[in-house]
């Protein structure tokens, strides 16, 4: 990385990445999120973000693209990309309130 501050959006960046590979590997393959893995990341960093979701085992097949039973950083970052666009959709819409 550069020796310069990152910005807030590089720093968001980070943290994402950052993020998966705290989680990733504790049990399993590294580099790969298992369900156990997947579940903890979500309950600790996105329990605001993912709680109406009815099922986190629903939520991890749906992202599991190759159906391995582990999520690798493309497929994680599905999720980010969801959550992303809801956020979004949420931020339209209270600018359309104003």
């Amino acid at each position: 990385m550069a020796a310069e501050p990152l910005t807030e959006l590089e720093t968001a960046i980070e943290t994402v990445v950052t993020t998966f590979f705290t989680f990733a590997g504790r049990e399993g393959r590294k580099g790969s999120l298992s369900i156990n893995e997947f579940k903890e990341l979500a309950t600790q960093q996105l329990p605001h973000l993912l709680k109406d979701v009815s099922s986190l085992d629903e939520k991890m097949k749906s992202l599991d693209v190759n159906q391995d039973s582990e999520l690798k950083f493309n497929e994680y970052w599905r999720l980010i990309g969801e959550l992303a666009k809801e956020i979004r959709k949420e931020k339209a819409h209270e600018i359309r309130k104003k």
